[in-house]
């Protein structure tokens, strides 16, 4: 079978899932191409894939630079407030900005490489409209499970791109995820009004560390009469105003006053040598970590609540304080306080007092950590990614 995955012009948006879904069919048998934006295509052949490099495609990041947004987020506020994710704003922005050209450019890609089976990730609409107009099954990989994907704006958005496609406009709000969709963390994670009939849920492979760098000698002799505590706020947060300086402090101020070891991902173009804010003799600075491996030895994640690390901390069984800052990060830190699995502080809020007392919370109470347990035992129990595709077509039979 010829399988085309999609995904967003980002790194983050294609990397985390994409690419090991992709990996994943490859391995099962199938013919596998990736189609994405020009400027991060160059990641999809480094894996060995069949790049689609779509040339009028590019990310949100883009879009914002160039004040192409109708409705942009207060970014002035990025780092001081957490910013909620208005529907309305998503709905303007990956479907009505960044869908159609998407669309577009993939119906000019597959008359070359024509697809089988369509699976886009689930921010990306263009792959939904192209396989809707050209008749081909098409699925979703739930990069995001708690976007607002079913708001009555996503949809009036979608209908107007099927109208100018030529398309039937559609009434139900999960038409664009009916057909399949495939999420990668237990079904309890999604609330019970985000479920559909007919998800299949898989298990994304772990790290091979065979075909990454070994964990940092620095971070792996670190003393281990403690709890470990890692902390990391994503790649993003230095592209925006105000970067990361004072949440972080507050963060390793935190962690100088509990009896923990601490681990704090500063950010890639942050050398621990220049960092001139606080410092604690039982926290480690570094400027990247690998946080999947380190993640299975942690006691805690302090995170911002972006999906692929809250994916990654579940499947290792570690207990959160989630700091969500902008996207969908604030409806994660919600679920993950609904279901116990850690706590959430806004960033407004993010004092040492109540960061302290969330990490102590999570730390001294053990059911956190043993609900986080649970839910990597049920990670534990899914079907790998290479099922994703046969699943697709049986399930559309």
């Amino acid at each position: 079978m010829r399988v085309l995955f999609t995904a967003q012009s980002s790194y983050s948006h294609l990397a985390p899932l994409v690419l090991p879904a992709a990996e994943s069919a490859r391995r099962a048998g199938h013919e596998v191409a990736v189609a994405t934006g020009a400027a991060v295509a160059g990641h999809v052949e480094k894996r060995g894939l069949t790049p689609l490099a779509l040339p009028n495609v590019v990310s949100m990041a883009d879009l914002m630079q160039k004040n192409a947004l109708r409705m942009q987020p207060r970014l002035e506020s990025f780092g001081t407030v957490t910013i909620e994710l208005d529907p309305e704003f998503f709905a303007s922005s990956f479907v009505g900005q960044l869908a159609l050209p998407t669309a577009h450019d993939l119906m000019d890609a597959i008359r070359e490489w024509t697809p089988d089976l369509i699976v886009r990730e689930s921010t990306e609409y263009g792959g939904y409209l192209a396989a809707e107009r050209l008749g081909i099954p098409h699925g979703v990989l739930d990069i995001a499970p708690l976007a607002p994907y079913a708001h009555p704006a996503v949809t009036e958005q979608l209908n107007r791109q099927r109208t100018e496609l030529g398309l039937e406009p559609v009434s139900d709000p999960w038409h664009a995820f009916r057909a399949f969709r495939a999420g990668v963390v237990p079904e309890d994670f999604y609330p019970e009004s985000n479920r559909l009939p007919g998800a299949r849920y898989y298990r994304v492979p772990t790290t091979d560390t065979d075909a990454v760098d070994p964990l940092d000698p620095e971070i792996a002799r670190l003393p281990a009469d403690r709890p470990l505590v890692l902390a990391t706020l994503g790649s993003n947060m230095s592209r925006f105003p105000g970067g990361a300086a004072p949440l972080l402090n507050t963060i390793i101020e935190t962690l100088a006053e509990l009896p923990v070891t601490g681990v704090v991902a500063l950010g890639a173009n942050q050398d621990p040598a220049r960092w001139e804010g606080a410092r604690a003799d039982n926290v480690h600075l570094t400027s990247f970590v690998q946080q999947e491996l380190l993640l299975r030895s942690s006691d805690l994640f302090i995170t911002h609540a972006g999906f692929n690390g809250t994916r990654e901390a579940l499947a290792s069984g570690v207990p959160m304080v989630a700091v969500p800052l902008f996207a969908e990060q604030s409806f994660n830190a919600t679920r993950l306080q609904e279901l116990g699995l850690g706590r959430r502080i806004d960033v407004q809020d993010v004092t040492r007092r109540s960061l302290t007392a969330a990490a102590r919370t999570v730390l001294e109470d053990p059911s956190h950590r043993a609900r986080a347990q649970g839910f990597q035992r049920r990670s534990h129990s899914l079907p790998g990614l290479g099922r994703i595709a046969d699943d697709a077509m049986s399930s559309m039979a």
